[in-house]
């Protein structure tokens, strides 16, 4: 018996949350076959659930975060039968950490609400997942995330995905193939784990970088003044008169354990 939930047409999406559901064939099949059988793995926002009877069909486990109260509830009731299936019915930003630490998946995937995809990629990558992650942004969102240094779009969230992946483009989809057609293109990228053990803590490293991009026409010693100086940026062979955008991830490791031994 397939997995399903059959569309009701009074469920549409919700704006305040972000919602474009996607209705691409191909593209879910994609995503979907990115995600190794026998897996275990988290889908956010899975909604009317395009994605998630693709998941059914191939992984061993799936934990779905859901915050609309009516998709949470058509969820919660389909759990009750499926057994691989279980709810979590909150806000990603809120609960992810702790869904994570509970329930220890490979992979986690997901249609990412576009008004939270940074802060909530800031999140998702702080997790050292044994598989990856599988992830739609809009396309915007998803330059930033891939961009090297040197790039305009290059910035935190750049310096950020590096620290436990590797991260290529898996898909690139126009407004139609999403209901409601959102105004710009997505993309889904997949992440990777590089399997390097990182020499400073994720959360270290999101404090050094939010300080050394908070002023991008500034340069980086003038981004770290009263914490480090010229003479503490030569010792780790870094120009104190770069900026940020021109720094690499490992350059930023070395910011970092500089930064958080000074305080």
């Amino acid at each position: 018996m397939q997995d399903n939930i059959s569309p009701t047409p009074q469920l549409k999406a919700n704006k305040a949350l972000g919602q474009h559901f996607l209705r691409d064939q191909r593209a879910i099949a994609k995503i979907a076959m990115a995600v190794p059988e026998g897996a275990s793995a988290i889908e956010i926002g899975p909604g009317p659930g395009a994605i998630t009877h693709a998941l059914l069909q191939r992984v061993g486990s799936l934990t779905v975060i859901e915050k609309d109260n009516r998709f949470a509830s058509i969820w919660a009731e389909h759990a009750i039968e499926q057994t691989k299936l279980s709810v979590v019915h909150g806000d990603v930003l809120k609960v992810l950490k702790e869904t994570v630490a509970q329930t220890q998946p490979e992979w986690i995937t997901g249609n990412l609400p576009y008004n939270i995809s940074g802060p909530l990629t800031a999140q998702l990558t702080s997790h050292s997942l044994s598989g990856g992650m599988v992830l739609m942004y809009q396309r915007e969102v998803g330059d930033r995330i891939m961009a090297g240094p040197g790039s305009k779009t290059y910035g935190g969230l750049s310096v950020l995905a590096r620290h436990h992946y590797h991260v290529k483009r898996l898909l690139l989809l126009p407004p139609g193939a999403f209901s409601p057609p959102p105004k710009v293109h997505s993309v889904v990228l997949l992440f990777t784990p590089h399997g390097e053990t990182p020499p400073c803590s994720f959360e270290a490293l999101q404090k050094t970088v939010r300080k050394g991009f908070a002023h991008r026409r500034k340069t980086i010693l003038n981004n770290f003044k009263g914490s480090l100086t010229a003479d503490d940026f030569i010792a780790i062979d870094i120009d104190p008169r770069s900026r940020a955008e021109q720094l690499d991830y490992a350059t930023w490791t070395r910011i970092t354990k500089a930064y958080n031994s000074t305080g």
